[in-house]
């Protein structure tokens, strides 16, 4: 019988500074980034998150879950 790997969530949290900025914080401490757009953050995460298979993390396969924060009014 095979066994199913299940996949690793990583929870990425997209938010904006009260300057204009925006930023995407992890779960994993070192994956983060500010921009200057949700978009531009959120690409950035999408690079470096491949990083994270192999040696110098996780074993499995993972997906980024995403949510956005309030943003300052």
């Amino acid at each position: 019988m095979l066994k199913a790997i299940k996949a690793e969530v990583i929870h990425v949290s997209v938010g904006q500074y009260d300057n204009g900025d925006w930023y995407a914080t992890s779960t994993v401490p070192w994956l983060a980034a500010e921009g200057s757009s949700p978009s531009n953050v959120m690409q950035t995460i999408k690079q470096i998150a491949p990083a994270l298979l192999g040696g110098l993390c996780l074993e499995v396969p993972f997906e980024l879950k995403w949510s956005m924060e309030d943003t300052p009014k």
